[in-house]
Formats: C-alpha cells, structure tokens, sequence
C-alpha cells in the first residue's frame, strides 16, 4: 500500500484546492497546499529508493482459471524508480518556479492540473501488467486531450490535437495486441517477464507515443503549452512510455526482422539526427521543446534496439530533467545563469555522469555508422543547450521577495535529482561508460564552438546569416523535411480512405433503405448461402 504514499499526496493536494476555489479562493493557500503536497510526495519517493523492489496487487481474477483475463499490479524497482523520482521532480519545479510567473500564466487550477496528471503519470509508471499500463495510458491521454482542448484557439491547434490523440489511440491499440500475443504464448505476465515474441509489438506502442518508432513527430508545431502545467502535460505521457522501453528483453526483434533491423536504426538516427539540427535552431527552448522530446527518445529506443533497454535509462533521465531545468526558467535572471550550467551534468555523457551508461546502447554490436550519427546528434544537442545558456537575462528585482527564494531552489531540486540519478539512480549508473563516445562528442562540441566563432554566427541562437547560402538551402530543406517526418501526408491519406469507405457505405445504405431493398437483401442472403453452402 505505501506505492498509493505519493499518488494519494498528489491528489489530496489537487482536491484542497479545488474545495477551496469553491468556498473561499487564495492564491497564496492554493500554492502553498500544493508545495507541501508536492514536497512530501518527492521525500515519499525519495524513501522508496530504501525498499526496491516493491510490488502490489490491485486485482486479480477468480477463481485462478480466469488468470488469463489479466491482472491488475503496480511494481516499484530500478527500471522505473528513475522516471519516478524525475517527474515527481518536474512536479515539484513547477510548483515552486511558478512563483516567479505569477504575473503571466499561473493560475490555481494550473496547479490542480499539475498534481492530477503528475499522480496518473506515476501510476502509469508504476504499472506492473500490461492491463494497468493500458488503464493508465487511456486516463492520461483522455485528461491531456481535455486539457489541450480547452487551450486550442484555431481550426489548426484543432487538427494537430486530433491527429495527436489518434497517434496515441494507435498506440493503445498495439499495447493491447502485443498483451494479447503474450497471452498466446505463455499466458499471464507482468511487465519485468515481456514475453520475446510481444517485446517487438510493445517496443511499436511505447515508440509510437514517443514519436520515435515508428518516425512520426506528431508535435512539432503543439498547442500554446508554455510551461508550468504544460511541461507536466507534455512530460508524463513520455515518462510513461520510457518506463516500458527499459523492461524490454535484450532479443526485442523476432527472428524474421533481424535483417530490417538496419532499417529501423536508420529511422531513428535520421529522426535524431533531423530534430537535433532543429533544435540548435529555434529561436528559444519552448519552440525546440518537440525537437528535444524526439532526439532523446530516439537514442531511447535505439538502446533497445541494439540490445542494451538498460541503456534507455540514461537518456531517458537526459530528456526529462535537464531539459526541464531549461523550460522552467522563466523569467531569466542573469544571476542565476550559472544554474544552467548544472543542466550539462545530466546530458554530457563524460565518465561518472548520468549519461554515461548510456553509450553502450550505440556499441552493444559494435560501432557501425548509426554510432557516429547518433554521437553527432548527442553533440548538437549539447550545442543547443549551451546556447540557450548564453542567453542574457533580467534582474532579480522583477520577482516578489519571496519568489527570490523558491524560484531558484525548484532549479536547484532539479540539479540535485540529475546528482542523485547519477550516483545511485539505477545499477551501473556510476559508470565510466563508453568513455571514447563521450570524449568524440566533447570534441565535436569544442569544434564547433570553434568554426562558430571564426563564422561570426550571432549569440545567443546559432543563426546563420540570412542573406547567406546556408540559411537559404536550410529554409528549402527543413520545411520538406518536416512534412515527410511529422506524416501529415499519411494522415491526411488515411483520412481520404476513410471517407471513401464512408461514402461506399452511405450508398450500400441508401440502397438496402430504398423501395428496392427487400430485394437486394434477399439477393445478398441467397448468395451468402450459396457461398456457404459452396464452401461446405
């Protein structure tokens, strides 16, 4: 029962708030129950570190022939513990920085919005069977889509919400084919003994959420989330699914694709590769967020695919903390500048760093040319970040006297998660690593920093000159690649289908429903008993 201690926080926390909205509304009482819910919730977390592993039924059949009607658990061990303490982490960011944007979007029921899709997003990660897992994902995507709902302000936001919640209903979909194909062959599982023939089938439902595998970036052009409850709601769904990549067994491709498996490294280095490039390019962090997302997530899933899901972990942690430690940074105050740098702890892959478990996802069958793209890719996107450092920032006398304080310190309670994951976040997290492919990545970094400044490129940003030849070719290229990579043309293919299939339908309906249509039911039924018949 002590996995609901955190769950059970969030939520009370959430319903104080509402409770009081209704009978007597303070902002300052909304923010400090929901800083208390949020700090216990972390410390919670923080004790489970102490009891791993942890498991707990929620239901089961009965009698026991039933079992193959699957089952309701939640696990706690060192595959999801990481993703736990990082969105709890997030949570608690958010609520504390949120003191610093009082004045721009925060409101009390961002922080309900907050605490609600944290404690499912948790219970997404703590699910034990593929039954919990699919109940989870169903009740974080119906929250989001609600939530991106109310936000939505144009027919476009209308129709990227929409082709982004049937990305996730596909997902759904495939989590319930691959729950059925390991029933098949070896009945009831939980989510630490994914059967081998299913792992491929999960690997497409986590991948298709992360919009890593299959290629399809789904967000490139999101809805107006900024951040606060925007970084949650786009941020839980991702935890959810990094937590099932780690579980997959090392064999995670069936025999007969083993020869595409090239195919399938190719994909995700190109993904990597394209959303890296986009996100040394845009104008701030929020604008490159999607392009974040996508880059981490393919090195994620790409570990699997080479055989080492324990790998996923590293970037993973990569993608959620350090990046949140740039999109919670609002406003910017040149003081605190120098906290940023902490952020490169968890992304730099050096020797004894978070992410230097992570390179042995790109050797684990020897260095093929994937390694060096996805090593380029690490390299941009330690570039991008550095850039957004560099930008300049405002004074500390913008901010309340006591949001001087807590401000800074939901940054510091980042950084200390990126040490903590670091040190004791899962086994073999302190590690040299493949130390080579982080040094190759140092060096490509130091290079580039080099030809930009002989280039005379502009800082903060790295934008090329627009009357040059490089950004005329780029604003050819990334608009073309854009559209192949985000699948809008298949969507709007399958859309086109769709509507073909509903108007041969309509007419078959219009005639069965005419004066005639006694006669054409009577026709059909004859021929489908001569085709019996026949077939008998």
């Amino acid at each position: 029962m002590i996995i609901f201690i955190p769950i059970g926080l969030l939520l009370l926390g959430a319903l104080s708030i509402l409770i009081l909205a209704r009978i007597r509304p303070r902002f300052g009482t909304s923010w400090l129950i929901a800083a208390i819910s949020s700090v216990f919730a972390w410390i919670a977390i923080f004790f489970f570190r102490l009891r791993l592993p942890t498991s707990f039924e929620i239901f089961s059949w009965q009698p026991s022939n039933l079992n193959l009607l699957g089952q309701f658990s939640l696990i706690m061990d060192y595959d999801n513990w990481p993703y736990l303490l990082s969105l709890i982490t997030i949570c608690l960011a958010v609520i504390l920085s949120d003191a610093a944007r009082t004045r721009y979007e925060t409101t009390s029921q961002s922080w309900v919005a907050s605490l609600v899709i944290t404690a499912f997003g948790l219970l997404a990660i703590l699910s034990g069977t593929s039954l919990s897992l699919m109940m989870t994902w169903i009740i974080v995507d119906i929250y989001e889509l609600l939530y991106l709902l109310r936000l939505q302000d144009d027919s476009q936001s209308l129709q990227c919400i929409i082709q982004s919640y049937a990305v996730r209903v596909a997902s759904i979909l495939l989590l319930v084919l691959a729950t059925l194909q390991g029933w098949r062959d070896g009945g009831t599982f939980d989510l630490t003994q994914i059967p081998q023939r299913a792992s491929f089938i999960f690997l497409l439902a986590a991948g298709l959420r992360l919009g890593a595998f299959p290629l399809n970036l789904p967000f490139l052009q999101e809805p107006a989330l900024r951040r606060g409850a925007g970084n949650i709601i786009r941020l839980a769904p991702i935890a959810a699914s990094l937590s099932l990549l780690s579980r997959l067994p090392a064999d995670v491709l069936p025999a007969q694709l083993i020869p595409w498996k090239p195919f399938f490294m190719g994909l995700l280095a190109a993904a990597a590769l394209y959303a890296a490039v986009r996100w040394l390019l845009s104008s701030d962090e929020i604008e490159g967020r999607p392009f974040w997302i996508i880059t981490w997530a393919s090195m994620a899933t790409a570990s699997v695919l080479n055989g080492a899901p324990g790998a996923s972990l590293a970037w993973g942690a990569a993608l959620l903390l350090p990046g949140s430690l740039l999109f919670l940074y609002f406003p910017r105050i040149q003081r605190m500048n120098f906290l940023l740098y902490f952020g490169l702890i968890g992304i730099i892959g050096l020797p004894f760093t978070p992410a230097a478990s992570g390179w042995v996802g790109f050797v684990a069958n020897g260095v093929t040319i994937w390694t060096i793209l996805f090593i380029l890719a690490h390299a941009i996107m330690v570039l991008g970040y550095l850039d957004r450092i560099m930008q300049s920032g405002g004074e500390a006398g913008a901010l309340e006297s006591w949001a001087r304080l807590v401000f800074p310190l939901g940054l510091i309670i980042i950084i200390q998660a990126v040490i903590s994951l670091g040190l004791v976040g899962w086994p073999g997290s302190l590690t040299l690593g493949v130390w080579w492919l982080g040094a190759a990545s140092g060096v490509i970094v130091m290079g580039a920093v080099f030809l930009i400044r002989r280039l005379g490129l502009t800082s903060p940003y790295f934008q090329f000159p627009s009357s040059g030849k490089i950004s005329a070719a780029l604003n050819k290229i990334l608009p073309i690649l854009e559209k192949v990579f985000r699948l809008g043309w298949l969507y709007r293919f399958l859309w086109l289908v769709f509507q073909f299939l509903t108007r041969i339908l309509k007419g078959f309906s219009s005639i069965l429903e005419s004066e005639g249509g006694i006669l054409w039911t009577i026709l059909l039924l004859v021929l489908l008993i001569s085709a019996i018949l026949g077939g008998g």
